[in-house]
């Protein structure tokens, strides 16, 4: 069976996901910057939530050889495209230790960016802790709007 892009149905063409998706992963690499950071998206479809955790590098993500995780990961980010709605966040860990988190609500491959506080929401939710304890050390960030 062929797969003929109509009007309607032309985003979510497999290849023209595939890219969209890639460019998110892209955006997200270089708002998180130098170094490796932890990312992890989590996914409400009709069918359920699903989520899938990765290692990304910033600030250019590595494309050539991208690791199954990362894979994974632009994967669940396309169910966007088709009605799912997405929590994004990233964790940064800094050259002394320090932890600053972000976070993005996505939908139809489009990042929205989360203040500091729904970060740290987001985190708690991602951690499964009381969104009172968010765990000691970590900073809370305003995320950047993603180009």
């Amino acid at each position: 069976m062929s797969y003929f892009p109509t009007p309607a149905n032309r985003s979510a063409h497999p290849l023209r996901l595939a890219l969209r998706s890639a460019a998110l992963m892209r955006s997200i690499a270089r708002a998180a910057g130098e170094g490796a950071h932890r990312l992890l998206v989590v996914v409400v479809t009709l069918d359920g939530v699903d989520e899938v955790e990765c290692t990304i590098t910033g600030p250019v993500l590595e494309e050539e050889t991208p690791g199954e995780a990362v894979v994974k990961t632009a994967a669940l980010l396309a169910q966007t495209a088709t009605g799912g709605l997405a929590m994004v966040v990233l964790r940064t860990t800094g050259l002394d230790d320090p932890v600053s988190v972000m976070s993005w609500a996505v939908s139809d491959l489009t990042a929205r960016p989360a203040t500091a506080e729904q970060s740290r929401i987001a985190h708690c939710i991602s951690e499964d802790r009381d969104d009172t304890d968010p765990a000691p050390g970590i900073t809370f960030v305003d995320a950047p709007a993603l180009i």
